[in-house]
């Protein structure tokens, strides 16, 4: 032997962070808020402004959370 240890990963966490978090609900908003703004449009529902209103602002929250998510300065 060489005498050289290998340190073995310690446990894995299981819950996740503040900023997983931040960055799968990112995602989950940004996803749903896309089917919102291009569903009523391809579907022919009715109230395409409105529902079309709340999946940009949906986007805008997403995409915000998706760029704090991580330590650092967001771009």
């Amino acid at each position: 032997m060489s005498g050289i240890e290998t340190k073995r990963p310690g446990p894995v966490p299981t819950t996740m962070s503040g900023n997983d978090r931040k960055l799968w609900g990112g995602i989950a908003i940004l996803l749903v808020g896309a089917v919102l703004l291009f569903g009523p449009v391809a579907l022919g529902l009715p109230y395409e402004q409105i529902v079309g209103g709340v999946a940009v602002l949906g986007l805008a929250a997403g995409a915000y959370l998706v760029g704090t998510a991580e330590d650092g300065r967001p771009v």
